[in-house]
C-alpha cells in the first residue's frame, strides 16, 4: 500500500512545481516547456526571442497551463539575476532549473578563432554554471532539481568539434560535481545527452547539410532523427519524482546512434 488511496486518480507529474526552462523558444526547450506545463508545472519560458516566447506562453495558457515569458540573454549575468527574481516574485519558489540553452559551432582547427571558442564556452558552460550557482539557494528550499542539456557530442569526439564537444563533455562533469556536492541538500542534478534532433536549425541547413543528415539517418539504428518531443519526455522523467533516486547521470537519448 502507498500513502495514496489506490482509487484516487493520479495527479500530473509536476503538479505544484515551478520550472525555469532556458532556450525555451524553439526545439527541445519549447517541447519541454509545453510538456512540463501539461504535466502541471508553472513554467518560466526563458529565451531571447520575445515574439516566439510570447506565442509559446499563449499556447500553454490556451491549454489550461500556467506560464510566463522572460526575455533573457544567457551571456548577461544581470539577466540571469532578473530571471530568478521574476520567477520568485511571480511564483514564490523554484523546483526545476532546466539549463537547455546552447549553441553548436564547429570549424577546422586552423580557422577556429579564439572569440568563437569563447562564445561557445560562455554559452554552453559558463551560463549553466552561473544559473546553477544563482539558483542553488532557491532549490535548497524545495529540494529541487537541475537538468542540463549536454549532447552525445560530450561522450565522443566529432570532426572539428573542438569547442562544442569540449563544452558538452565539461557540462556533463559539472553536472556530476553538482550532484555530488548538493545531494545532502536533497538537490538532484542530471544531464541529457540527445542525439541529432530535428530542430529548425537542421531544417534550415544547406544542401550539404541535408545530405549529411540523410547519411546520418542511415546509421541510426532506429532509422530517424529525434523529435524534440522525444527529448522532452526524457527531460520530464529526470525532473519528476519518478527519478527521485537518480542523480549525477548523463542519459543518452539518441535512437541507438552511440551503440
Amino acid at each position: 500500500m502507498t500513502d495514496r488511496d489506490s482509487t484516487e486518480p493520479c495527479g500530473k507529474k509536476l503538479d505544484g512545481k515551478v520550472a525555469i526552462v532556458t532556450g525555451a523558444t524553439s526545439g527541445i526547450g519549447q517541447a519541454s516547456a509545453e510538456l512540463f506545463a501539461a504535466e502541471g508545472a508553472k513554467v518560466v519560458v526563458a529565451g531571447r526571442n520575445r515574439e516566439r516566447g510570447t506565442t509559446i506562453v499563449d499556447g500553454i495558457r490556451e491549454h489550461g497551463g500556467d506560464a510566463i515569458f522572460v526575455a533573457v540573454d544567457m551571456l548577461e549575468p544581470d539577466d540571469l539575476d532578473r530571471l530568478l527574481r521574476t520567477t520568485i516574485e511571480m511564483y514564490g519558489r523554484l523546483d526545476i532549473l532546466f539549463n537547455n540553452a546552447g549553441i553548436a559551432q564547429s570549424y577546422p582547427l586552423e580557422s577556429f578563432k579564439e572569440e568563437d571558442w569563447d562564445f561557445v564556452m560562455r554559452t554552453n558552460l559558463r551560463a549553466p554554471f552561473l544559473m546553477s550557482k544563482k539558483a542553488i539557494p532557491y532549490l535548497r528550499r524545495t529540494r529541487g532539481t537541475i537538468l542540463n542539456t549536454a549532447s552525445i557530442s560530450g561522450l565522443r569526439p566529432d570532426p572539428s568539434g573542438y569547442a562544442y564537444n569540449t563544452s558538452k563533455a565539461a557540462l556533463i562533469m559539472m553536472t556530476r560535481v553538482l550532484a555530488k556536492d548538493f545531494a545532502a541538500d536533497g538537490i538532484r542534478a542530471n544531464a541529457l545527452c540527445p542525439g541529432v534532433t530535428e530542430t529548425p536549425i537542421l531544417k534550415g541547413g544547406d544542401e550539404r547539410t541535408q545530405n549529411a543528415i540523410a547519411a546520418l539517418i542511415k546509421v541510426i539504428p532506429m532509422g530517424r532523427l529525434a523529435d524534440p518531443a522525444d527529448i522532452a519526455k526524457a527531460a520530464l522523467f529526470l525532473v519528476s519524482d519518478d527519478a527521485s533516486y537518480i542523480t549525477g547521470q548523463a542519459l543518452t537519448v539518441d535512437g541507438g546512434l552511440t551503440l
